[in-house]
């Protein structure tokens, strides 16, 4: 699944060379790929030797500049450009992809980025048919995407200018939570979290939409989702959590939280809740498994474990198991204001 495309502007994006002719036209059928690609919710830059002002100006020009997040235009490597970007959107870069009308740029970026998915400029118009570029069902989160990433960005900024302690900045930010059983206009989002998350996931299983319906249908299972709200936006749901009800026991197979809200504590905020929520709900219950298999990228995934006190119980060959005695109860720091409620109708209530 490709999560951002990076374009080069000569001779791909648009006909010509900008340094050479600034009259350079726009390619035909390059603007409603970029207009599909942008409403999956793919995220799009660029990374193009030219001159950082005259490119933007231009791309501005053809109305089409506002697709393009964190542009690397200068006159350095794209692979470190490619790489910037990549750092910046936290996005692995097996995950990101890059078209370019020439080789030799071609296979320079592979050869330094090997787990970077690269294409030639005559392949443009057909991106969007390829099965890399398909994000399923269109979710409300996937079609705001780009929109979400410049809230982001807007966090990162008002933070780095804040002159408190970075609790005062979150507690500035006025988070709301609201955790909560799923319902079925939930399906597609907890799905597409389950399938796309890579550091916030414990698993990394790739479930069928059939999977994921089930724990929204048996009595045995439960899913729960989170939704966020801050003073920066509306961010959607976050964050998925799908468990197997035992005798006495509790299983969360999987969980997955977007990346876009790392560092603010909304991870163990958002299960933590959880555990909360299965005590009241199921008091019989006196322990909490989670299967954990680490993939390289998901160490995030285990760090949130133990802070919520999960201590490793079983090592196997391919993941470990993690267990919480219960009762434990979770309090959530004081920036975030948590509402609990069993679907999206119901009136939510804070926990203290």
């Amino acid at each position: 699944m490709i999560k951002c495309l990076i374009w080069d502007l000569d001779e791909t994006l648009w006909y010509g060379t900008l340094a050479d002719d600034e009259e350079v036209v726009l390619r035909p059928g390059i603007r409603e790929v970029l207009e599909r690609l942008d409403g999956r919710g793919i995220l799009q830059s660029v990374a193009s030797r030219n001159d950082h002002e005259l490119a933007m100006a231009k791309l501005e020009e053809l109305g089409i500049g506002h697709y393009f997040l964190y542009p690397q235009i200068g006159w350095g490597a794209k692979a470190e450009g490619i790489r910037r970007i990549a750092s910046e959107l936290n996005i692995g870069l097996d995950a990101v992809a890059f078209i370019d009308d020439n080789p030799f740029e071609r296979y320079e970026a592979g050869t330094y980025l090997p787990e970077l998915t690269v294409y030639g400029a005559h392949e443009a118009l057909e991106l969007a048919g390829h099965p890399e570029f398909q994000a399923g069902k269109l979710t409300r989160e996937a079609g705001r995407r780009r929109e979400m990433m410049l809230s982001r960005f807007e966090r990162t900024t008002a933070e780095q200018t804040f002159a408190g302690s970075r609790e005062d900045f979150l507690r500035s930010c006025f988070m709301e939570l609201e955790v909560r059983t799923a319902c079925e206009e939930d399906l597609d989002r907890a799905f597409e979290l389950a399938a796309r998350t890579n550091q916030f996931n414990n698993f990394t299983e790739r479930m069928s939409e059939d999977v994921v319906r089930s724990y929204l249908e048996s009595p045995a299972k439960g899913l729960y989702v989170a939704e966020l709200k801050d003073r920066f936006g509306d961010h959607g749901i976050v964050g998925a959590a799908m468990l197997d009800y035992g005798e006495g026991r509790l299983d969360i197979r999987l969980f997955g939280i977007s990346c876009r809200i790392e560092g603010r504590g909304i991870g163990t905020a958002f299960l933590g809740t959880v555990l909360n929520l299965t005590q009241q709900e199921h008091p019989a219950i006196h322990e909490a498994f989670c299967t954990y298999r680490a993939t390289g990228r998901n160490r995030p995934a285990l760090m949130l474990l133990q802070l919520l006190g999960f201590t490793r119980k079983e090592k196997r060959e391919r993941d470990s198991i993690y267990a919480l005695p219960l009762p434990s109860a979770y309090c959530a720091p004081d920036w975030i204001a948590v509402k609990t409620g069993h679907f999206k109708q119901a009136e939510g209530r804070t926990l203290g």
